[in-house]
């Protein structure tokens, strides 16, 4: 089993595609940090400048990767049958079930990565652009809570993402139906119907980093252990009944 764990995180450090995933997390972690400090204490702001989780607020931003990761997730099984792969992979072991769980430990650990590098990327360009700004900087258990939210976020979205592409196995249909159920629909639950938009993966992620009286969202959050209850049953679910399909699906 190691070594299929290990052969999964060689195809993936063997390819340009993960590392500009990981570049564009980054990239939209950097603008969601100075969105976050740079429009405190504008009118109808959710922040003022002296408040003390302006550091918890700014850190959430790390959570910008849960989309890329997801994507990450699709890849790792979709590229198998678009580039004619998967019979191959799946013939190395003699159960496919062990193929499966290799990519799934696979695509955990590269979204352990990325949440790593996004919450030391979010720290550091949160604490200088604080300080630069001569807002209040405090360090204390929420943004603990929220690192560690940001971390569970992002080791589960990417199992979500190869039970999604075990359901929808063309590579591009797949990824365009997660974006458009991630900034379109999920968007439009939230907004529309809060009551159900709190119960999809976004709501639960939202859930796992709101920050009290902070939350956008008051009132239509889950409470955070039930928000990372709810990420925790998306990815087995999905990762669960993906598998399954693929079990049982021809390979060609």
């Amino acid at each position: 089993m190691s070594a299929l764990v290990r052969a999964e995180l060689l195809k993936m450090r063997t390819v340009a595609l993960p590392g500009w995933l990981l570049l564009t997390t980054l990239a939209f972690v950097l603008l969601s940090v100075l969105l976050t400090i740079l429009t405190a204490g504008m009118p109808n702001a959710p922040l003022q400048r002296d408040d003390p989780q302006m550091l918890a607020r700014a850190v959430a931003s790390a959570s910008a990767g849960n989309t890329l990761v997801l994507v990450l997730g699709i890849l790792t099984l979709t590229q198998e049958f678009r580039f004619g792969t998967a019979t191959p992979s799946f013939l190395v072991s003699p159960r496919r079930s062990h193929v499966l769980s290799a990519k799934l430990v696979a695509v955990s650990l590269a979204g352990l990565v990325f949440a790593l590098l996004s919450v030391v990327f979010a720290l550091a360009v949160s604490a200088v652009t604080i300080a630069a700004r001569g807002d209040t900087l405090t360090f204390d258990r929420t943004v603990v809570e929220v690192l560690l939210g940001v971390g569970l976020c992002l080791l589960l979205y990417g199992p979500i993402g190869v039970g999604v592409g075990a359901l929808i196995r063309n590579q591009i249909a797949a990824v365009v139906a997660a974006l458009v159920w991630t900034f379109v629909v999920e968007q439009l639950l939230v907004g529309l119907l809060p009551e159900v938009g709190r119960w999809t993966p976004g709501g639960a992620a939202s859930a796992v980093l709101q920050l009290g009286d902070l939350a956008t969202t008051r009132g239509t959050l889950l409470p955070v252990w039930a928000g990372a209850l709810l990420l925790v049953a998306y990815a087995l679910v999905l990762s669960g009944v993906g598998a399954r399909l693929t079990l049982q699906r021809d390979l060609t």
